[in-house]
């Protein structure tokens, strides 16, 4: 009886590192993309993952792959610094074509520090294709 219930509570616990993962990844079961080196070096991916960015997103240097929001690897491309600091701290100002305006949350420039904005920034800049 208590190999059993061992077996269950570890099986649990599998179940929800895996769906932790899911949800910040994308959840499709890719392999992983490694991100460009200088953003792994600056901690961009570490604040886009502590900021759920994956759960909405696209961005193949992330191995995200969710459907709801832009994938930010296209349409961030050839994008300057500072309008990718706008679309997180004022993602009303300009909306990607074909997406709707107001359904990102607009408290990131308060939420993130301004040292993990920057790193953020620095990461999708550096992965955007």
């Amino acid at each position: 009886m208590r190999l059993a219930t061992g077996v269950a509570a570890g099986l649990g616990t599998a179940a929800l590192v895996m769906a932790a993962l899911a949800f910040t990844t994308g959840g499709d079961g890719a392999e992983e993309a490694a991100p460009a080196p200088a953003a792994r070096a600056n901690g961009g991916l570490a604040v886009w993952t502590a900021q759920g960015c994956g759960s909405c997103h696209t961005l193949a240097a992330a191995n995200a792959h969710a459907e709801f929001g832009p994938d930010l690897g296209s349409s961030l491309q050839g994008k300057p610094v500072s309008y990718i600091r706008e679309s997180i701290v004022d993602p009303g100002a300009q909306t990607a074509p074909n997406y709707e305006a107001g359904v990102m949350p607009e408290d990131y420039a308060t939420r993130i520090s301004a040292a993990d904005l920057d790193k953020l920034v620095a990461f999708l800049h550096a992965s955007a294709r």
